[in-house]
């Protein structure tokens, strides 16, 4: 598979990611599984998280990487800290966030221990903490680097103004955001033009709205907003007949091609979904139909801020 560059590093990864919150110790064995397909289908991006099972995701993956034989060198690891769940930490009973200098040192020492490896790649700062100074939380991923310990930082979940408050301090070369056909607040609120801007790059998680896209989940009938994404996914259906694709494929190549080389991470425990949405980087939409599909799943006209309308053209 094809790399882009991660930010302005040196470090190539892969178009497609490897989103690893569906690595629970209830699938332990299908997500190794999946993580031995994605290896094989070419992906080397591997994004977790310490709140993902409570750090089981860490360690599976960690094993999951040692029974595939991959040197450490060959892949390219991603975390995250700085959400709090409960029981994860004595001192905080309810859900909180923390990205002052302790708590994030502390963070990376067990997300270290827990993937087994002298360094991270690519840390991220999972959720902003509003009660700690952006200089402080820079000045803590600045000592991890300098220690070795990690060797990129990066943000998820950060407004336009955290990441240029953070940025101040800090280089970042990742923004990690929702980013598919049914959420496309990085096109609209700008993300994706403060990526470009800095040198950045989009990691998009639930590329596929958490299956709505892959064109075989159920929609309840009670709810309009499931009924206007079941409508989208209709359209789209003639667009992945027209291509020979899935619909998952379909909208992964639609983000693939916008760009700055914006990363799909696709969260499956199914090696066959992995081998399904790797396939997705081999194709080029044509101009017109990717502002088609963007039309469909604005559900209004170029150019925008026109009443919706159900619109679906002939060619």
């Amino acid at each position: 598979m094809e790399c882009n560059m991660l930010g302005t590093t040196s470090l190539g990864i892969s178009k497609i990611g490897f989103g690893c919150m569906s690595l629970t110790p209830e699938r332990e064995a299908e997500g190794k599984r999946a993580v031995r397909g994605a290896i094989e289908a070419g992906i080397n991006f591997f994004d977790t998280a310490d709140v993902y099972s409570n750090g089981e995701s860490e360690r599976i993956l960690c094993k999951a990487l040692h029974d595939c034989g991959v040197s450490r060198d060959d892949v390219v690891i991603a975390t995250k800290c700085s959400i709090v769940l409960p029981g994860m930490v004595p001192q905080y009973t309810y859900k909180a966030y923390d990205a002052s200098e302790n708590y994030i040192k502390a963070s990376c020492e067990q997300s270290l221990k827990r993937l087994n490896m002298d360094h991270i790649d690519l840390f991220q700062v999972h959720r902003i903490d509003y009660l700690t100074h952006p200089e402080e939380t820079a000045q803590a991923l600045e000592q991890l680097q300098r220690e070795g310990k990690i060797r990129h930082a990066g943000v998820s979940n950060y407004s336009l103004p955290e990441i240029r408050a953070l940025g101040t301090y800090i280089r970042l070369e990742s923004l990690q955001t929702p980013f598919s056909l049914l959420d496309l607040e990085p096109l609209e609120v700008g993300y994706q033009a403060i990526c470009l801007e800095k040198s950045m790059t989009l990691l998009a998680y639930s590329p596929l709205a958490v299956a709505a896209l892959t064109g075989t989940r159920e929609f309840p009938h009670s709810d309009w907003q499931h009924q206007r994404d079941a409508g989208v996914v209709v359209q789209l259906r003639r667009f992945a007949d027209e291509y020979n694709l899935t619909v998952g494929q379909l909208s992964l190549a639609w983000l693939l091609q916008i760009p700055g080389g914006v990363i799909p991470l696709v969260g499956t425990a199914n090696v066959a979904h992995i081998r399904e949405a790797a396939a997705a980087t081999e194709v080029t939409l044509t101009r017109d139909d990717w502002y088609e599909m963007l039309v469909i799943a604005r559900g209004r006209p170029m150019p925008w801020r026109q009443k919706p309308y159900f619109y679906l053209k002939d060619k």
